[in-house]
């Protein structure tokens, strides 16, 4: 690979990362996935040399661990509010419907809708049991991106210590 062509990856992998960055709080971008494909960007530009498969294993588990928490603070947050399981299920009908039809915050707007329709229903139309249980989701999901945001500052971390410090 030319020097040339490494220098344009490198950048456009710090663009990737910063993109990743405003992903983890903005939904339409996959903020920690994108700051993994950007490493992995910029460590094949580099031969691999400052930041090897090791590194990229441990960033990637941090993807995973990030997207799975942003699923489950969600979930729970609606479990703690007295959302059913089959209220969950709804919610992520309509999470996709609403992703679907309009985007991501279709999606979340259906999540919260399917919570809050199937609980009135379910809780014989006590409105302040289905609200309680739909804005606790919201609360978990609130809760979720602060904990995606300490992933992708610790994966953005471990990606300057390695690449530049190591």
């Amino acid at each position: 690979m030319s020097p040339q062509t490494a220098i344009l990856m490198q950048w456009l992998a710090y663009l990737g990362l910063a993109l990743g960055i405003i992903g983890t709080v903005a939904p339409i971008i996959p903020g920690p996935l994108l700051i993994w494909a950007s490493a992995l960007l910029w460590a094949w530009a580099n031969g691999f040399q400052a930041i090897g498969w090791p590194t990229l294993l441990v960033l990637f588990l941090l993807v995973i661990a990030a997207e799975l928490s942003d699923m489950a603070l969600a979930a729970m947050g609606a479990r703690r509010g007295g959302a059913s399981w089959t209220s969950m299920f709804v919610a992520g009908a309509a999470a996709i419907t609403g992703l679907i039809l309009f985007n991501i915050i279709g999606a979340i707007l259906g999540a919260f809708l399917g919570i809050f329709a199937w609980e009135a229903y379910r809780q014989k139309w006590q409105w302040r049991k289905a609200w309680r249980a739909s804005s606790r989701f919201i609360v978990g999901y609130l809760i979720a991106i602060v904990v995606k945001i300490l992933f992708a500052s610790m994966m953005i971390l471990i990606f300057i210590w390695q690449a530049f410090y190591a």
